[in-house]
């Protein structure tokens, strides 16, 4: 094969961090791979992308070499470097510049000098290619951020580089989105034969469309191969159990013997009904209640409006009614509207029309130290409310806010809960995505709130720290608080949280109870339910089902 990248022995350490982020990695990327780097938040997979891409190198001390198409990386031009290897940041708002998306593309071709007429020419084509050309002279502030990444990937498609580097693509993309940007890359390695580098946490789809996998552990590559037999390995090692997806992980409980591994819902099927697989629901499969009727709710909102523009309505006439103690996850496409209803009912916005009511009191009329005593909301960009130069800080002044007497106790405490002990001396904004994300929780659940708002809580987290999260959540639960949840996670929700709603055209549909929530979806529903759903309905979840007797072998 082509070899386009070597790594050889790299080494790296963040300034002033105790212990390397990467020791000692020998990695090789040739020709026409679709590689996917699998770890732990924390393990060093955005640090190992970005020693791929000259003007993304982390600042730090670094050994070892780094080669890109036989030259060091250090060597390359710029010009060189964009035209060998394309990044797309976990984030879709991070990485435009311009103001549309016409202008997005040309930035990229400009800069690499390329004439007008190419420039129009390689705009019309890559618009064609991707289905962009609707979306020409759209505003980049209006596209939701499914969208948005498509346009970044075209950003850098349009170089024609050799090498496309994606940190987590899919971390804020809803579940169809994902599936689209998904069927976009596996067409970009297929019919041009695009070399693709990938971090992800969430495997399900990625391993279905990758060559080979990478998985770093303890600061290094652990296992590098295909994506079944990386898989085998990863489920039976109790680290890392948790990051198989649930249609391989179904196999190698039930079925280890089944060869090929299925990893898709599709390849699955195929053997089920080849091998005559047969599966029954567990013996107290639990189907969730509505909250008791009549139960005074914590959170109501009754006729509520709001819209950005005075033209069409984000939230239409909404009622909600939230009881205590429960966790209502609401799910929806990206743009529908998700977190500006989260935005409102945490009192960051006051809606044109209608009424929020926490306790009986409307929102807005609560003092701000009222509110953020009762009421705790982590956004989708927890670095907004960090302005400390410790985590350990941040914590303390914000119980320093909240006014609460023993800030130090409670602050180790959240350290302690949130896994970031280790990380108390660390500037926030040298953490990854993720643990950036759990200091935003900690944060958070400083003030012990009676209603917890959470948008998007797990992006950027690994499988075990995500059940950690909803573990941690669970006890704040059951400690008698209550949880309004938008995510895109829908295994995440499916085992946590009590009821579900989908947000649609300004308003949530029908709040069902989660099992029977995504038993009834077709689309927004878990692989298990996709996989099983004719043999048993009312399955979501691995742990739901068993094989039948004398099926096993």
């Amino acid at each position: 094969m082509d070899q386009l990248i070597r790594l050889t022995h790299l080494t790296f350490t963040y300034p002033h961090a105790e212990q390397p982020t990467l020791q000692n990695v020998d990695l090789t990327v040739n020709q026409g791979d679709f590689l996917v780097i699998a770890g732990d938040s924390g393990s060093g997979k955005t640090t190992l992308l970005r020693h791929l891409k000259k003007e993304l190198l982390p600042n730090g001390q670094r050994e070892g070499q780094i080669t890109i198409t036989g030259q060091s990386i250090s060597e390359m031009t710029k010009l060189q470097s964009a035209q060998t290897i394309g990044y797309v940041s976990q984030n879709p708002r991070h990485q435009p510049v311009m103001p549309t998306v016409i202008e997005e593309l040309a930035f990229s071709l400009e800069n690499i000098g390329c004439p007008s007429r190419e420039i129009n020419r390689r705009i019309a084509e890559m618009t064609t290619y991707l289905g962009l050309d609707h979306w020409l002279h759209q505003s980049i502030e209006t596209l939701s951020g499914g969208q948005l990444q498509l346009v970044n990937l075209a950003a850098v498609l349009i170089l024609r580089p050799k090498v496309i580097l994606l940190d987590e693509p899919t971390a804020q993309l809803d579940p169809l989105m994902t599936r689209n940007l998904m069927a976009i890359l596996a067409r970009i390695h297929q019919e041009l034969g695009m070399t693709i580098v990938m971090t992800e946490h969430n495997l399900s789809l990625p391993i279905t469309l990758a060559t080979r996998m990478v998985l770093l552990n303890q600061r290094t590559i652990a296992a590098d191969g295909s994506p079944a037999s990386i898989m085998a390995k990863m489920f039976y090692q109790p680290t890392t159990k948790r990051f198989v997806p649930e249609v391989p992980a179904l196999f190698l409980t039930y079925y280890p013997q089944a060869s090929p591994l299925p990893l898709s819902v599709m390849t699955a099927q195929r053997l089920i009904r080849a091998r005559k697989f047969r599966f029954k629901s567990v013996p107290h499969l639990t189907h969730d209640l509505k909250t008791a009727a009549g139960e005074q709710p914590i959170l109501a909102m009754k006729n509520v409006s709001f819209s950005f523009n005075a033209e069409q309505n984000v939230v239409d006439h909404l009622n909600l009614f939230v009881n205590k103690g429960d966790w209502l996850t609401i799910v929806g496409k990206n743009g529908s509207g998700k977190s500006t209803l989260l935005s409102l009912m945490a009192g960051l916005r006051k809606p044109q029309f209608g009424k929020i009511k926490l306790n009986r009191r409307l929102i807005w009329k609560l003092s701000n130290l009222q509110r953020i005593q009762q009421l705790s909301f982590l956004s989708q960009e927890p670095t907004l409310q960090f302005g400390q130069e410790t985590v350990i800080q941040e914590l303390i002044v914000q119980g320093q806010q909240l006014e609460i007497k023993n800030v130090a106790e409670r602050a180790a405490r959240m350290l302690k809960d949130c896994r970031l002990t280790h990380l108390k001396s660390q500037n926030p904004f040298d953490l990854s995505g993720g643990q950036q994300r759990l200091l935003g929780l900690a944060i958070a659940l400083m003030a012990e709130p009676v209603l917890l708002i959470l948008d998007e809580p797990t992006n950027g987290l690994d499988p075990n720290t995500k059940y950690i999260v909803g573990k941690l959540l669970k006890d704040y639960q059951r400690s008698g608080g209550t949880i309004v949840m938008a995510t895109h996670d829908m295994a995440f929700a499916a085992e946590f949280s009590d009821h579900c709603g989908f947000m649609f055209d300004g308003d949530l549909e029908t709040i069902l109870p989660r099992r029977q929530f995504f038993s009834e979806n077709f689309f927004f529903t878990t692989a298990v339910n996709r996989l099983l759903r004719d043999q048993v309905p009312t399955a979501i979840l691995v742990d739901d089902v068993v094989a039948e007797k004398g099926d096993v072998n």
